[in-house]
């Protein structure tokens, strides 16, 4: 007698010498299964030959289900080469413990200092060499004699043309005093007012502006004040 078990369901079959045709009648009896919808195992493994069965054992029934239609190796292998494997290792560690990322980010700190550094002897290096340039370089002299003598001429001409005008400023303004005080006669007219044809500070105004003139301007105006 086989003992078949489905799940937790068991079921007690008596044994003839038709022992798999009375075996698949009790299952599509009980179950209501085909010979095509599952397949029977004993003790893991599944049935070869019938001869090889015991009744020791209870045979189980495993249930079948429907395949494919094949190809989907092919398909993970095709989607396998698209993908694009990583070459970023720098949440690796190495063989003391550090991140591969801590010792590629001091590396590459050392070598931006270094560049600083050698960036900051050039320009110093570069601004020596320009200061040298310009000290180098011969200062621009001025040397013309003509100018020279022509300017410490007019220095002199100046001077004397402000001693002048200034001689000339006195002498004016004693005039206008002793004209206003010899007397003013009663029986002229008071609309009739004689202006002074300079006064002493047109004189002086005319003095400031031929200080600027030259020693000529000034001989000539002395000429015709005379």
């Amino acid at each position: 007698m086989y003992t078949l078990r489905y799940g937790r369901e068991s079921l007690q079959v008596p044994v003839g010498p038709n022992a798999v045709e009375e075996v698949a009648a009790a299952i599509t009896a009980w179950k209501g299964f085909s010979p095509k919808d599952y397949y029977i195992t004993q003790n893991g493994r599944s049935i070869a030959s019938w001869q090889t069965v015991s009744c020791s054992a209870p045979l189980c029934i495993n249930g079948r289900l429907p395949g494919g239609k094949g190809g989907f190796g092919s398909m993970l292998r095709a989607i396998g080469a698209q993908i694009e494997k990583t070459t970023n290792r720098e949440a690796c560690r190495d063989l003391s413990g550090r991140r591969l990322r801590d010792i590629n980010e001091e590396k590459r700190l050392k070598a931006y200092l270094e560049k600083q550094q050698e960036a900051s002897e050039d320009k110093r290096a570069k601004v020596e060499k320009k200061i040298a340039k310009m000290l180098a370089k011969s200062k621009p002299e001025f040397d013309d004699e003509q100018y020279e003598a022509a300017r410490s001429e007019l220095v002199v001409a100046v001077d004397e043309a402000l001693d002048k005008g200034l001689q000339q400023s006195v002498t004016a303004q004693s005039l206008v005093n002793e004209e206003g005080s010899s007397g003013t006669s009663r029986s002229r007219p008071v609309t009739a007012k004689r202006k002074h044809p300079a006064n002493g500070r047109d004189i002086a105004k005319r003095t400031r502006t031929d200080v600027w003139l030259g020693a000529e301007r000034l001989s000539s105006c002395s000429e015709s004040d005379a």
